[in-house]
């Protein structure tokens, strides 16, 4: 017999067909990149990449300089003449696109002055095309705001596969540093090919000074998100790298790479049911639910995820990448866990972007870039690495509890921290068993196949636990999934 759903059903069929692909498509790509950075670290080594990470961290934060909210506040508009108003939104992404190209090339000679190394000048200046080659990646809007997540992801993907395919050859023929330019330059002017070749409105100007206000007018707070992000990534590679040298800051560009992962898995919910939020926005009841489900999915990544490094990270140092990055451990324990507790409540802003104010993710960075500079710089500055967590640990407890007042205010119904105790039941149920092992065989070296039986042992008693305790969201999801009346999906469109 098929399951009939009622018309309700319609947009969260949808909306869970639409995570499950953003998730096939992101989490290959990013296992690609994963692995090239991986193989990168242990080809060129804690100098070569500190020097990188200045370069990167500089360029690929100006690049969410520009990325200010202009595709979302695209998706919101029900505007009559949709290829219009595309080109109305596309011609002030290229012009931000500019600006802050322009502003990476200008940072060069600065950065290579700061580090007192020739070397940022060149690198830096190869990178300045950044943000002008999102820009013109434009037209994967036009498939974000109607929910065709095959197409937006299909071009997405072409940026790290086509990176991954240059980047890695370049390596290992020993190109060096260079090989992080060149790949990203090549997968870019890939994709940047593929969305104007199934782009389904020219890519052309229409400067109008009103349209710019408006979109501007709800881009600030995110200009102010993304500018406090320059500042803390610049600062915790500043804090280390001027003071001892450009291996500790490749110590925390490794950290910060290897642990920007825990935020996938939200990223993934969040682009997927920001167009669902802005069709609901209206209905408290289902932004909460919305919020509640996206939430306890999203902790199911992070918080195994921040444990996984907290317990293996330093087995990933010693077994993989070499004992020369070993000044990396404490970082990326550290940056890891505090990266999966700050993940409570993260798509909180998605909810609030829906409903025209972007402005509450402007306080919650400010709180953030303060408490940063009060708590995690003189951390580094005075206790080195260890007290920098500390400092780290910190700056997410003041970042949850701006968050809870503004999560309490738009959807009262919502608990985070219920949430986020049952999502860390599973995992502390899984590494109680590993410690013990840990403890039991400990003998002041933990030998590979020591490392490998814990990993192992973590990993099956993480997922059955996983499975028992959220069996019935589990469940529900798997329900959604499932091949029914083929008419359902189509109320998300009415």
């Amino acid at each position: 017999m098929t399951t009939r759903r009622s018309p309700g059903d319609g947009l969260r069929v949808a909306t869970a067909r639409g995570g499950v692909v953003n998730a096939a498509f992101l989490s290959g790509a990013e296992g690609l990149v994963l692995v090239q950075g991986l193989l990168a670290t242990a080809l060129l080594g804690p100098d070569a990449i500190g020097l990188y990470g200045v370069v990167s961290t500089t360029a690929m934060t100006i690049v969410a300089l520009r990325r200010v909210g202009i595709d979302e506040a695209f998706v919101q508009e029900q505007a009559a003449d949709e290829r219009a108003e595309f080109e109305r939104a596309f011609t002030v992404e290229l012009a931000l696109g500019l600006v802050c190209a322009l502003l990476i090339a200008a940072l060069a000679p600065l950065l290579a002055a700061l580090y007192d190394d020739d070397r940022l000048l060149g690198l830096t200046l190869a990178v300045a095309y950044l943000p002008v080659a999102f820009a013109l990646q434009a037209p994967q809007w036009v498939f974000f705001k109607r929910m065709d997540y095959v197409r937006l992801r299909s071009l997405q993907a072409i940026v790290p596969l086509g990176t991954v395919l240059v980047a890695v050859p370049l390596l290992l023929a020993g190109v060096g540093v260079w090989a992080l330019v060149i790949g990203p330059l090549c997968g870019n002017a890939a994709a940047v090919a593929a969305a104007w070749r199934v782009s389904p409105y020219r890519l052309r100007l229409r400067p109008e000074r009103d349209a710019a206000r408006r979109y501007l007018r709800f881009s600030w707070p995110v200009f102010v998100t993304a500018a406090t992000a320059l500042l803390v990534a610049q600062g915790q590679i500043a804090v280390f790298g001027v003071s001892d040298g450009l291996a500790a800051a490749g110590y925390i560009t490794l950290a910060t790479t290897l642990t920007r992962y825990v935020d996938r898995a939200d990223q993934i919910l969040a682009t997927t049911i920001y167009p669902a939020i802005v069709r609901v926005r209206e209905r408290v009841d289902v932004l909460e639910e919305l919020f509640a489900k996206a939430n306890r999915l999203t902790l199911m990544w992070a918080f195994p995820f921040g444990a996984g490094f907290a317990l293996f990270g330093a087995d990933l140092v010693r077994f993989v990448l070499g004992d020369e990055w070993d000044g990396a451990i404490v970082l990326l324990g550290g940056l890891a866990v505090a990266g999966a507790i700050q993940q409570v409540g993260y798509n909180w802003f998605a909810f609030y972007r829906a409903r025209g104010e972007s402005w509450p993710q402007a306080v919650e960075a400010g709180a953030f870039a303060a408490s940063f500079a009060a708590l995690a710089v003189p951390g580094a500055l005075l206790g080195g690495a260890w007290w920098f967590v500390a400092g780290r640990l910190g700056c997410t407890a003041c970042v949850l509890a701006v968050r809870h007042v503004y999560v309490q205010r738009l959807l009262p119904g919502v608990r985070m921290l219920p949430v986020a105790l049952r999502a860390a039941a599973p995992v502390a149920l899984a590494s109680a068993p590993v410690l013990a092992l840990r403890l039991a065989l400990w003998g002041g070296h933990r030998p590979l196949a020591q490392a490998a039986l814990e990993l192992t042992l973590w990993l099956a008693t993480l997922a059955l636990a996983t499975r028992r305790l959220e069996r019935g969201l589990l469940a529900e999801l798997q329900g959604y999934l499932r091949p029914a009346n083929p008419g359902a999906a189509g109320e998300v469109a009415r």
